[in-house]
Protein backbone atom coordinates (compact mmCIF):
# COMPACT_ATOMS: atom_id res chain seq x y z
CA UNK A 1 0.00 0.00 0.00
CA UNK A 2 2.73 2.47 0.84
CA UNK A 3 4.21 1.82 -2.62
CA UNK A 4 0.96 3.10 -4.14
CA UNK A 5 1.09 6.29 -2.10
CA UNK A 6 4.81 6.75 -2.74
CA UNK A 7 4.22 6.57 -6.49
CA UNK A 8 1.35 9.05 -6.21
CA UNK A 9 3.45 11.49 -4.19
CA UNK A 10 6.45 11.13 -6.50
CA UNK A 11 4.24 11.79 -9.51
CA UNK A 12 2.54 14.71 -7.80
CA UNK A 13 -0.72 12.79 -8.00
CA UNK A 14 -1.98 13.07 -4.45
CA UNK A 15 -4.63 15.38 -5.81
CA UNK A 16 -7.39 14.83 -3.31
CA UNK A 17 -7.31 13.94 0.39
CA UNK A 18 -10.32 12.81 2.40
CA UNK A 19 -10.35 14.17 5.96
CA UNK A 20 -12.91 12.66 8.32
CA UNK A 21 -13.95 13.28 11.91
CA UNK A 22 -16.79 11.90 13.97
CA UNK A 23 -17.91 15.19 15.54
CA UNK A 24 -18.03 18.87 14.61
CA UNK A 25 -15.40 19.76 17.20
CA UNK A 26 -12.94 17.46 15.44
CA UNK A 27 -13.24 19.31 12.11
CA UNK A 28 -14.28 22.89 12.92
CA UNK A 29 -10.73 24.23 13.11
CA UNK A 30 -9.85 22.69 9.75
CA UNK A 31 -12.97 24.01 8.04
CA UNK A 32 -12.29 27.52 9.38
CA UNK A 33 -9.08 27.58 7.32
CA UNK A 34 -10.53 25.87 4.27
CA UNK A 35 -11.33 27.63 1.02
CA UNK A 36 -14.65 25.90 0.40
CA UNK A 37 -15.55 25.57 -3.27
CA UNK A 38 -18.48 23.18 -3.07
CA UNK A 39 -20.84 21.72 -0.46
CA UNK A 40 -22.74 18.48 -1.08
CA UNK A 41 -25.30 16.73 1.10
CA UNK A 42 -25.22 12.97 0.62
CA UNK A 43 -26.77 10.33 2.89
CA UNK A 44 -27.33 12.97 5.60
CA UNK A 45 -23.65 13.94 5.53
CA UNK A 46 -22.25 17.28 4.41
CA UNK A 47 -19.11 17.07 2.26
CA UNK A 48 -17.00 20.24 2.03
CA UNK A 49 -14.79 20.30 -1.07
CA UNK A 50 -12.06 22.86 -1.49
CA UNK A 51 -8.47 23.83 -0.76
CA UNK A 52 -6.85 23.46 2.62
CA UNK A 53 -3.33 24.84 2.82
CA UNK A 54 -3.11 24.56 -0.96
CA UNK A 55 -4.24 20.94 -1.25
CA UNK A 56 -7.56 19.74 -2.58
CA UNK A 57 -9.45 18.15 0.31
CA UNK A 58 -12.86 16.78 1.14
CA UNK A 59 -13.79 17.37 4.78
CA UNK A 60 -16.76 15.55 6.28
CA UNK A 61 -18.27 14.75 9.66
CA UNK A 62 -19.08 11.05 9.65
CA UNK A 63 -21.06 10.91 12.86
CA UNK A 64 -20.33 8.62 15.78
CA UNK A 65 -19.92 4.87 15.39
CA UNK A 66 -18.70 2.29 12.91
CA UNK A 67 -21.64 2.24 10.49
CA UNK A 68 -21.50 6.02 10.09
CA UNK A 69 -17.73 5.88 9.58
CA UNK A 70 -17.86 3.06 7.02
CA UNK A 71 -20.63 4.72 5.01
CA UNK A 72 -18.75 8.03 4.92
CA UNK A 73 -15.46 6.43 3.91
CA UNK A 74 -17.12 4.55 1.04
CA UNK A 75 -18.74 7.74 -0.28
CA UNK A 76 -15.39 9.54 -0.14
CA UNK A 77 -13.75 6.78 -2.13
CA UNK A 78 -16.50 6.08 -4.69
CA UNK A 79 -17.88 9.59 -5.34
CA UNK A 80 -14.91 11.85 -4.62
CA UNK A 81 -12.11 9.54 -5.76
CA UNK A 82 -9.81 10.49 -2.88
CA UNK A 83 -6.22 9.29 -3.02
CA UNK A 84 -5.95 8.76 0.74
CA UNK A 85 -8.02 9.12 3.91
CA UNK A 86 -7.02 10.70 7.21
CA UNK A 87 -9.30 10.26 10.22
CA UNK A 88 -8.72 12.85 12.92
CA UNK A 89 -10.22 13.19 16.37
CA UNK A 90 -10.19 12.22 20.02
CA UNK A 91 -10.03 8.91 21.85
CA UNK A 92 -9.87 7.27 25.25
CA UNK A 93 -6.51 6.19 26.58
CA UNK A 94 -5.81 2.47 26.94
CA UNK A 95 -2.02 2.34 27.29
CA UNK A 96 -1.35 3.14 30.99
CA UNK A 97 1.85 4.96 29.99
CA UNK A 98 -0.24 7.60 28.18
CA UNK A 99 -2.25 10.47 29.63
CA UNK A 100 -4.89 12.93 28.49
CA UNK A 101 -3.51 15.13 25.73
CA UNK A 102 -1.10 12.52 24.37
CA UNK A 103 -1.36 11.53 20.71
CA UNK A 104 -1.67 8.12 19.04
CA UNK A 105 -0.85 7.60 15.37
CA UNK A 106 -2.23 4.33 14.04
CA UNK A 107 0.09 1.54 13.01
CA UNK A 108 -2.70 -1.03 13.28
CA UNK A 109 -6.44 -0.59 13.79
CA UNK A 110 -8.59 -3.35 15.32
CA UNK A 111 -12.27 -4.00 16.08
CA UNK A 112 -12.71 -4.91 19.76
CA UNK A 113 -16.41 -5.80 19.56
CA UNK A 114 -16.24 -8.26 16.65
CA UNK A 115 -16.47 -11.83 17.89
CA UNK A 116 -18.48 -14.44 19.75
CA UNK A 117 -20.32 -14.24 23.05
CA UNK A 118 -19.99 -17.47 25.04
CA UNK A 119 -21.09 -18.11 28.63
CA UNK A 120 -19.23 -15.68 30.89
CA UNK A 121 -16.89 -14.43 28.15
CA UNK A 122 -16.46 -12.63 24.84
CA UNK A 123 -14.11 -14.17 22.30
CA UNK A 124 -12.76 -11.68 19.72
CA UNK A 125 -12.46 -13.06 16.20
CA UNK A 126 -9.71 -10.70 15.08
CA UNK A 127 -6.87 -9.36 17.21
CA UNK A 128 -4.70 -8.39 14.23
CA UNK A 129 -6.81 -5.82 12.40
CA UNK A 130 -5.70 -3.56 9.57
CA UNK A 131 -2.35 -1.91 8.84
CA UNK A 132 -2.27 1.82 8.25
CA UNK A 133 -0.28 2.96 5.25
CA UNK A 134 3.38 2.99 6.30
CA UNK A 135 4.25 6.10 4.30
CA UNK A 136 1.27 8.03 5.69
CA UNK A 137 2.28 6.89 9.17
CA UNK A 138 5.80 8.18 8.56
CA UNK A 139 4.44 11.51 7.33
CA UNK A 140 2.13 11.75 10.36
CA UNK A 141 5.05 11.06 12.69
CA UNK A 142 7.14 13.76 11.03
CA UNK A 143 4.19 16.14 11.18
CA UNK A 144 3.70 15.49 14.89
CA UNK A 145 7.38 16.15 15.57
CA UNK A 146 7.18 19.44 13.64
CA UNK A 147 4.08 20.88 15.29
CA UNK A 148 4.41 23.37 18.14
CA UNK A 149 1.84 22.17 20.65
CA UNK A 150 0.57 24.23 23.53
CA UNK A 151 1.57 22.82 26.93
CA UNK A 152 -1.04 20.71 28.64
CA UNK A 153 -3.46 22.79 30.75
CA UNK A 154 -2.57 23.04 34.45
CA UNK A 155 -5.87 21.41 35.41
CA UNK A 156 -4.78 18.42 33.38
CA UNK A 157 -1.12 18.15 34.28
CA UNK A 158 0.79 18.99 37.47
CA UNK A 159 4.02 19.07 35.46
CA UNK A 160 4.51 22.65 34.24
CA UNK A 161 4.99 23.01 30.52
CA UNK A 162 4.55 19.32 29.65
CA UNK A 163 3.89 18.78 25.95
CA UNK A 164 1.86 15.91 24.49
CA UNK A 165 3.68 12.63 24.02
CA UNK A 166 3.37 11.01 20.62
CA UNK A 167 3.25 7.25 20.05
CA UNK A 168 2.68 5.12 17.00
CA UNK A 169 0.68 2.07 17.93
CA UNK A 170 -2.68 0.34 18.05
CA UNK A 171 -6.03 2.07 17.75
CA UNK A 172 -8.90 -0.13 18.94
CA UNK A 173 -12.48 0.46 17.79
CA UNK A 174 -15.95 -0.52 18.94
CA UNK A 175 -19.50 0.83 19.04
CA UNK A 176 -19.11 1.66 22.71
CA UNK A 177 -17.92 4.71 24.66
CA UNK A 178 -15.63 3.09 27.22
CA UNK A 179 -15.94 4.44 30.77
CA UNK A 180 -14.88 1.36 32.73
CA UNK A 181 -11.46 0.53 34.15
CA UNK A 182 -12.28 -3.18 33.90
CA UNK A 183 -13.07 -2.85 30.20
CA UNK A 184 -10.00 -0.67 29.67
CA UNK A 185 -7.78 -3.38 31.13
CA UNK A 186 -9.44 -6.05 28.97
CA UNK A 187 -8.78 -4.02 25.81
CA UNK A 188 -5.20 -3.42 26.88
CA UNK A 189 -4.53 -7.10 27.63
CA UNK A 190 -6.44 -8.52 24.66
CA UNK A 191 -5.41 -6.14 21.87
CA UNK A 192 -2.36 -4.37 23.32
CA UNK A 193 -4.17 -1.17 22.40
CA UNK A 194 -2.95 2.36 22.95
CA UNK A 195 -6.31 4.08 22.60
CA UNK A 196 -9.96 3.24 22.04
CA UNK A 197 -12.52 5.01 19.87
CA UNK A 198 -15.64 4.32 17.81
CA UNK A 199 -14.81 4.75 14.11
CA UNK A 200 -11.23 3.98 13.08
CA UNK A 201 -11.40 0.26 12.33
CA UNK A 202 -14.47 0.75 10.13
CA UNK A 203 -12.63 3.36 8.07
CA UNK A 204 -9.56 1.11 7.99
CA UNK A 205 -11.59 -1.87 6.76
CA UNK A 206 -13.29 0.10 3.98
CA UNK A 207 -10.01 1.68 2.86
CA UNK A 208 -8.25 -1.70 2.87
CA UNK A 209 -10.99 -3.27 0.74
CA UNK A 210 -10.68 -0.40 -1.76
CA UNK A 211 -6.85 -0.22 -1.72
CA UNK A 212 -6.89 3.34 -0.40
CA UNK A 213 -4.07 4.43 1.95
CA UNK A 214 -5.24 5.62 5.38
CA UNK A 215 -4.01 6.75 8.76
CA UNK A 216 -5.86 7.44 12.02
CA UNK A 217 -4.72 10.25 14.32
CA UNK A 218 -6.18 10.42 17.81
CA UNK A 219 -5.52 12.73 20.76
CA UNK A 220 -6.59 11.43 24.16
CA UNK A 221 -9.52 13.27 25.70
CA UNK A 222 -10.06 10.79 28.55
CA UNK A 223 -8.62 7.59 30.02
CA UNK A 224 -11.55 5.22 29.33
CA UNK A 225 -12.25 4.79 33.05
CA UNK A 226 -15.09 5.78 35.35
CA UNK A 227 -14.11 9.47 34.99
CA UNK A 228 -14.24 9.35 31.19
CA UNK A 229 -17.48 11.32 30.78
CA UNK A 230 -16.20 14.25 32.85
CA UNK A 231 -12.71 14.12 31.35
CA UNK A 232 -14.07 14.07 27.80
CA UNK A 233 -16.20 17.19 28.26
CA UNK A 234 -13.31 19.03 29.94
CA UNK A 235 -10.50 18.21 27.53
CA UNK A 236 -12.13 17.46 24.15
CA UNK A 237 -11.34 20.93 22.71
CA UNK A 238 -7.66 20.71 23.64
CA UNK A 239 -7.42 17.19 22.23
CA UNK A 240 -9.21 18.07 18.99
CA UNK A 241 -6.97 21.09 18.45
CA UNK A 242 -3.83 18.95 18.66
CA UNK A 243 -5.18 16.40 16.17
CA UNK A 244 -6.04 19.19 13.74
CA UNK A 245 -2.56 20.71 14.02
CA UNK A 246 -1.04 17.40 12.93
CA UNK A 247 -3.43 17.08 9.98
CA UNK A 248 -2.49 20.57 8.75
CA UNK A 249 1.20 19.70 8.95
CA UNK A 250 0.54 16.44 7.06
CA UNK A 251 -0.89 18.56 4.23
CA UNK A 252 2.22 20.70 4.29
CA UNK A 253 4.50 17.65 4.03
CA UNK A 254 2.41 16.06 1.26
CA UNK A 255 2.82 19.19 -0.86
CA UNK A 256 6.63 19.10 -0.64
Amino acid sequence: MSVILLLLITAGAVNRLGIVGAMDVELDLLKENMLVERVDSIAQRVFYSGKLDGMECICVKAGIGKVNAALTAEILIMKYDVDAVVFTGVAGGINPQLDIGDIVISKRVIHHDYGQVVPDAFVPWDTVGYSADSLLVDIAERAARSVKFEPLPKKLCKETGRLPRIVTGRVVTGDQFIASEQKRKWIEETFHGDCVEMEGAAVAQVCTINDIPFVIIRCLSDLANEKADVEFETFVLYAAKNSNLIVKEILNLLRK
